[in-house]
């Protein structure tokens, strides 16, 4: 598809490392060659390209940052008038203070905030108090937690130490060899491994997602809790994915398992860069004995819109909102998977729920259902970041869209060739360098 995005993106190559910022938004993950690449206009659940062909995004929602859809009037209205207003002055903005102080009225057990504007940094920030209160520095980790060192050192030990944990492929170039061991990873619900690491290693993190694909079992959490308070351990939930999906704040409110630190991103300001680490007081305040400081965690638009979005949140009732839609939504894969014989797997939370086809051609299959549902105006693929605009009648034309996908797919279970149906390359899977 020789698209004005498609364009863009061979010119990006030439002067950006990988073609774009980030690794989450590579066409090469979505549809080699032919994903449209860039927008002109985001609003509600649609999305306009360069040559101005509307879409309505059944897929990542910006990377899972906006569950009140893109453009929300009041969250824009309250940014522009920040604007107006001036972003940055000598000065520090009110509504730093503000947010602080609403974050831990949504969150009792915690006593102290940091603001940042990355999930990447709020995950650095976070391990740095924590190493500074705990005075170990080993960290146990299960999840995604960001691309800084500390994290990707876990890559040192062995190549594949991440592999499990969302992003398949990443080398730890660049990475300080001395960090090596530093960072040890266990996989979720897998409670006797935590348990082998802390005995063995002098283990001062435990730093784990909530949930991200599956659930909790055999009081999983409540025994990393038991673990990390008898060890004097400080846990840490990373919530910049879980946060504000299924409650209204971390998804730890929804199993009754209080972390000693949280962080918080993505959600929290509707597509606005903000994000936050939030813990106790006797933890928090070690930020005080380490140096932890940045020029833009001081700007006003990201405390702003957070503001703004929790308010309409809250109004909204917006976790219940796409709690039940992604429920639905899982409902109707099973349902179409049956309607035609196929095997798949669903997993995630029901707000950021995901599915694969139980066969060797799955990368083919996520990418000719990406090429077809794209020509019918649709970003979509195997996984839906749901918002509140994602309404009953758009899902049924969805999974209408959808149908004869799978009825194609069917086919080539039972023979046909795949590659014939492609107008590309295989979509990436993971981490991929580019030439």
């Amino acid at each position: 598809m020789n698209n004005k995005g498609q364009l863009l993106r061979e010119r990006a190559k030439k002067v950006i490392p990988g073609g774009n910022m980030l690794l989450s938004k590579r066409a090469e993950i979505f549809l080699p060659e032919q994903w449209p690449t860039y927008f002109s206009k985001a609003k509600g659940c649609r999305v306009w390209d360069l040559d101005g062909r509307e879409y309505i995004d059944m897929s990542v929602m910006g990377i899972g940052t906006n569950i009140l859809g893109y453009g929300h009037p009041e969250v824009d209205e309250a940014v522009s008038q920040t604007v107006t207003a001036g972003n940055m002055s000598t000065l520090n903005c009110p509504e730093e203070v503000y947010l602080a102080e609403r974050l831990i009225e949504l969150h009792p057990w915690a006593d102290m905030v940091r603001l940042t504007r990355t999930g990447g940094e709020a995950n650095a920030v976070a391990i740095r108090i924590a190493r500074a209160a705990s005075g170990r520095d080993k960290v146990a980790i299960c999840g995604y937690h960001g691309w800084h060192d500390w994290y990707l050192s876990a890559n040192l030990a062995d190549e594949q130490n991440l592999a499990s944990h969302l992003l398949p492929g990443l080398e730890a170039k660049g990475v300080p060899k001395n960090l090596r061991g530093s960072v040890l990873p266990f996989h979720y619900n897998d409670f006797p491994k935590l348990e082998k690491l802390v005995s063995e290693h002098d283990i001062g993190i435990i730093k784990m997602e909530v949930s991200r694909n599956v659930q909790p079992e055999d009081g999983f959490l409540e025994k990393v809790r038991k673990l990390a308070t008898e060890k004097n351990i400080v846990l840490i939930f990373d919530e910049c994915t879980s946060g504000f999906r299924q409650t209204f704040g971390g998804l730890h409110k929804f199993y009754g398992v209080e972390p000693d630190m949280a962080v918080f991103g993505k959600a929290l300001g509707n597509g606005y860069a903000i994000t936050a680490t939030i813990g106790r007081r006797d933890i928090m305040q070690a930020a005080q004995s380490t140096f932890i400081s940045s020029t833009f965690w001081t700007e006003r638009i990201g405390p702003t819109a957070a503001l703004k979005t929790l308010e309409v949140m809250e109004r909204l009732k917006s976790w219940e909102k796409i709690t039940h839609a992604g429920l639905d939504i899982t409902e109707r894969w099973q349902k179409l998977a049956d309607k035609h014989g196929l095997s798949i797997t669903i997993n995630g939370l029901p707000a950021l729920s995901r599915f694969s086809f139980n066969s060797d051609n799955k990368l083919a299959y996520k990418t000719l259902i990406t090429q077809e549902m794209l020509a019918k105006g649709y970003l979509g693929g195997t996984s839906v970041y749901v918002c509140v605009e994602h309404t009953p009648e758009i899902i049924a034309g969805f999974f209408d869209a959808l149908d004869p996908i799978f009825a194609l797919i069917k086919e080539c279970e039972e023979g046909r060739d795949i590659m014939g149906l492609l107008n590309g390359p295989v979509c990436h899977s993971g981490f991929t360098r580019l030439n």
